[in-house]
């Protein structure tokens, strides 16, 4: 049997149990075909109970996202139980003795899980469309644009996808669907929040906000698949009883990862027990990290030079954090305690940064380069747009600007957030695609302790002395270029 018909077997059985059990078809039916009615006949109240037809409008788009986004957040309860429901049914076994590989096994579940809620999702967005073009036309042709339904319909095919991504990944790794249900916040949770933040921008009309929303969503979800398929074990869950939190283990764990490097996917039984050394850190175990760590130093580096190409496209957000031309020339008094509070405000925010790095997929990591070279490419193609010339020295001249303001302490603090950003995103990745020999738990482990050694011993030293050099000597040599 070739792993498609395998899926499509799957599939069928799956959706086929879904569609023929009345306790999810009730709902599902209320929430398809009732609740777009309700909200067309609200929105015909709120223009005679306000008064402004505009303000109602301009809610249209975001009832659209709500139709689509209600269906497809309670058709979650199927993908909750792909595996885990199962398991309390005793046909996890049965499921699990296919003759078909890891991948093929648990794409079939994620397709099957999929379906129902895009189905739902789909056909409620149709429905409400239809039905507001035949009652409220008016409010059709004003308030759904061509461009509205296309982002309103990819933010929901890409939110349901992240969705039902995240619960079967609760699904493979719990034992009952009392966890799996409460787990289910960590992905409820956030999705209500990104609607909140979509209702904002579809309110502002900021339509290239939203396009940027649905290529991180869909980032989101090629994560979670990935992520998915790469930790799914179908030994591993048959084996997998009750799991209690050993608080001491973890820390066991993480000491014996921080003690001594070995590259990751090394069994914390493998390691020597030697203790830690600051001499054997700084001549082995660092330059062994660079080395390993070469891929995630290039997407820092492709990061930061995206941020400078970029920087000019940003020109408002920088302004507005007080990285203007205008400031250019601007020679401030030298101040030992600030260069020290400087340096220890940018190592805590690449702190942060990283440990929401676990979170976030490395995404907020890979924000430290682009913002940081960002705002040196605004200002740089600021000055340029004025008429500054990169070969000439002079008050509006990019060249004098990277000399004065940028290299001085750069060279220390630029390499420095590279390193920090390199390291947050090797984080991000730890839940993603753990080496061989390492579950997904000892990866996130084995990455925050590497981290936690090269940012208390590389990287808040650095950030600290181009903090006192950017007081104590930045200052002086923007003092004699520009006066």
């Amino acid at each position: 049997m070739s792993a498609v018909s395998a899926i499509r077997i799957i599939v069928r059985r799956e959706v086929n149990d879904t569609l023929t059990d009345w306790r999810i078809l009730v709902p599902i039916f209320i929430l398809t075909f009732v609740l777009p009615q309700l909200l067309i006949a609200a929105s015909s109240v709120a223009i005679d109970f306000v008064g402004d037809r505009g303000s109602v409008v301009r809610l249209i788009p975001f009832a659209m996202l709500l139709v689509g986004f209600i269906p497809a957040s309670f058709s979650l309860i199927t993908a909750l139980e792909s595996f885990v429901g199962e398991r309390e049914r005793n046909s996890l076994e049965a499921l699990l003795s296919m003759p078909l590989s890891d991948h093929a096994l648990y794409l079939g579940k994620l397709l099957s899980a999929l379906i129902p809620p895009l189905m739902s999702s789909l056909l409620a967005m149709t429905i409400f469309g239809i039905s507001l073009r035949v009652r409220e036309p008016d409010l059709f042709f004003d308030g759904l644009t061509f461009e509205y339904l296309v982002v309103v319909l990819l933010l929901i095919l890409v939110k349901a996808v992240v969705m039902v991504a995240g619960a079967v990944i609760i699904s493979s790794h719990t034992t009952s669907i009392r966890a799996a249900n409460l787990l289910a916040s960590f992905v409820l949770l956030p999705t209500a929040a990104t609607i909140q933040l979509e209702a904002l921008l579809i309110i502002a009309r900021r339509w290239d906000v939203l396009w940027l929303a649905v290529a991180l969503l869909l980032v989101i979800a090629a994560v979670l698949t990935r992520t998915g398929m790469g930790a799914f074990n179908r030994e591993e869950i048959l084996s997998r009883e009750h799991e209690q939190l050993n608080l001491r283990h973890i820390a066991q764990t993480f000491l014996t990862f921080a003690r001594e490097y070995q590259p990751a996917g090394t069994p914390p039984e493998a390691y020597t027990g030697a203790p830690f050394s600051l001499r054997r850190f700084y001549r082995h175990d660092l330059p062994a990290l660079l080395r390993d760590y070469r891929t995630p130093l290039l997407v820092a580096l492709l990061a930061a030079i995206a941020g400078a190409l970029c920087g000019p496209l940003l020109g408002g957000f920088f302004d507005r954090i007080g990285q203007s031309p205008g400031r250019v020339g601007i020679t401030p008094e030298p101040s030992l305690a600030l260069g020290i509070f400087t340096g220890i405000a940018n190592s805590a925010r690449l702190l942060i940064t990283a440990l929401l790095a676990t979170f976030t997929f490395g995404i907020f990591s890979l924000m430290v380069p682009f913002f940081a070279f960002g705002g040196i490419g605004y200002i740089a193609g600021a000055l340029m747009a004025g008429g500054g010339d990169w070969l000439t020295l002079g008050p509006d001249s990019p060249l004098q600007f990277v000399i004065g303001y940028v290299l001085p302490h750069g060279i220390i603090e630029l390499p420095a957030a590279l390193l920090g950003a390199a390291l947050g995103i090797r984080i991000g990745a730890a839940v993603m695609a753990p080496p061989k020999g390492f579950t997904v738990g000892q990866n996130i482990l084995w990455s925050l302790a590497q981290f936690g050694k090269v940012w208390l011993f590389v990287i808040l030293p650095m950030f600290l002395l181009a903090g006192i050099v950017q007081q104590l000597i930045t200052t002086r040599i923007l003092a004699a270029l520009y006066g």
